[in-house]
């Protein structure tokens, strides 16, 4: 197995706000996933689906928070990259019989439609489907709109917004009343943000992308690594002075 512990080690979650939760990456090569919870009908949006390795700790961390796995019935992608996607393929096996709808944007969307491993790996990363113990097969994807709104329950909506940079269909999910973000790998705290040296990336679009989202009321920042914030609006602003400052490296 390519991560050992992955697979044994609970995912700790918890709370950020009412029925929204926070599940924190594995140690490597996985993202934080979070969970809204439609109370009125029990059932469970799940955001990115990690590495695939850590979906046993999901779904253990879960319990621990009283939260039933098989209630998903949306899974809502941020992007292609290995470690927020891997986890679709254990998914659908465990939930095959009632699976979730997946959710994603653009080249996301077609990549993962056509499941064309080269894609899913590109030779540059050094890794393989074997190393995960999954096999890539073609998946049945609801593609998003630009500015669609996701509505789970009564209590969320979420718009879809189209945020190039770090790859081409990257989107962030902004609940405007509630002001949470969840960027993927745009933005995290402390200043940080995504790479935009993998294929697809392009510093120029990820600087616009930040700085859009930085026009925007934020509370709840929920990134796709690192730490997450209720300091929403300053720790963006962080990431946009700094992504900034590397034009003047090129």
């Amino acid at each position: 197995m390519f991560f050992p512990d992955s697979n044994s080690s609970v995912k700790l979650g918890r709370s950020v706000l009412k029925d929204v939760y926070y599940f924190g990456e594995s140690p490597m090569l996985d993202c934080n996933q979070f969970i809204i919870n439609d109370k009125s009908t029990g059932e469970l949006a799940l955001f990115d689906s990690g590495n695939g390795v850590s979906l046993k700790g999901l779904f253990e961390g879960m319990n621990n928070l009283g939260l039933d796995y098989r209630k998903i019935t949306k899974v809502l992608l941020t992007h292609e990259h290995v470690d927020h996607v891997l986890g679709l393929y254990p998914l659908i096996k465990a939930l095959k019989s009632n699976p979730p709808k997946l959710y994603a944007y653009g080249e996301t969307a077609k990549i993962l439609r056509e499941g064309d491993e080269s894609k899913i790996f590109p030779g540059n990363l050094g890794i393989s489907p074997k190393m995960f113990n999954l096999e890539i097969i073609p998946l049945d994807i609801v593609d998003l709109k630009l500015d669609e709104l996701i509505r789970i329950g009564s209590n969320f909506t979420l718009k879809v917004f189209h945020t190039p940079g770090h790859s081409h269909g990257s989107v962030c999910y902004y609940e405007e009343t509630k002001k949470i973000l969840i960027p993927g790998d745009l933005v995290f705290t402390g200043g940080s943000f995504g790479r935009y040296d993998f294929p697809g990336g392009s510093l120029d679009a990820l600087i616009n992308s930040i700085k859009f989202v930085n026009e925007l009321d934020v509370k709840y920042l929920l990134p796709g690594h690192m730490n997450i914030s209720d300091n929403g609006n300053q720790q963006v602003d962080y990431s946009y002075k700094m992504v900034q400052s590397m034009k003047s490296f090129f």
